[in-house]
């Protein structure tokens, strides 16, 4: 696998991952987006699935596209392991703390 497409990979995951949580609070609290995904997708879950591997694949595409290091800094690895284990715990708490709050 080359490093392009492994940075584009992390920065993908992470926007999506954010992305997901985001849209499960804009989902859960406005109708209509939850209609929309529905309407669109035939289910509200299958339109939030394909939605976030959407935004998946473009963002991990423009990250591949714009990286232009050839080689693994010393610090890179390290920067986007802490990239994803961010951006997991901090969707993580959006979601709990929406449920927290609305329950």
């Amino acid at each position: 696998m080359s490093l392009r497409v492994l940075v584009g990979s992390v920065i993908g995951y992470t926007t999506a991952a954010l992305f997901n949580s985001v849209l499960f609070v804009l989902k859960e609290s406005y109708e209509g987006v939850y209609l929309w995904l529905k309407d669109t997708f035939g289910h509200h879950w299958v339109g939030h699935g394909i939605v976030t591997l959407a935004v998946f694949i473009i963002v991990s595409l423009i990250g591949m596209s714009l990286f232009k290091g050839e080689e693994l800094e010393d610090n890179l690895a390290s920067k986007m392991i802490a990239s994803v284990v961010t951006s997991t715990i901090l969707s993580l708490l959006i979601i709990m703390g929406f449920l927290l709050i609305h329950m």
